[in-house]
């Protein structure tokens, strides 16, 4: 009888230990959402950025990122944009944390859909006219998208690597820009 007494009290313990830390993570959660005093983020900490003149774009989230916490002088951050890697001196009341599970989420995915910005894995084939730029279009398959493969024109990945790759494997150097040949 002991036995199933002491296994049960293990499995109680065990069952209050996982509501503890679920109740201490949503009080951290409401505790930095809520209260405007929350203002402590450590350096390489993720969070997210309200731009102080409101919303890019009605459809666009109020809160843009994740970015991470790269210094901080009093109550002015500096935040690294992960995707295009460039700095913002903000105060502190433009963040909020960027919660996650660091098991499930990664921050430069999130980061990467927000900035509506796709990994190429590669580009197979092109069609169009040469000699018009306008004309041209590069079959493209997307990394994290599986099998998917689309047509895109060349205005929206000229200043991309794989396609430079591509460009100089096909004898079509001139299509390369002039700041990354």
């Amino acid at each position: 009888m002991s036995c199933s007494l002491d296994s049960w009290l293990s499995r109680q313990a065990t069952l209050v230990k996982v509501a503890q830390d679920n109740q201490q993570a949503t009080d951290l959660y409401r505790l930095s959402t809520f209260d405007p005093n929350y203002t402590d983020y450590p350096f390489n900490s993720y969070v997210l950025y309200t731009h102080p003149n409101g919303k890019e774009h009605k459809l666009r989230p109020e809160h843009s990122g994740p970015y991470q916490v790269v210094n901080k002088i009093g109550d002015i951050y500096s935040i690294q944009d992960m995707v295009s890697g460039k700095l913002i001196d903000t105060h502190v009341h433009q963040l909020r944390p960027f919660n996650y599970d660091p098991e499930r989420t990664r921050p430069l995915d999130i980061a990467r859909q927000n900035a509506q910005e796709f990994l190429i894995r590669d580009i197979l084939a092109h069609r169009g006219d040469r000699n018009r730029r306008s004309t041209m279009e590069f079959k493209v398959k997307w990394e994290d998208f599986g099998e998917t493969e689309s047509w895109e024109p060349y205005k929206g990945l000229r200043h991309t690597e794989k396609l430079h790759e591509y460009l100089r494997a096909h004898r079509m150097k001139s299509l390369i820009p002039v700041e990354h040949k």
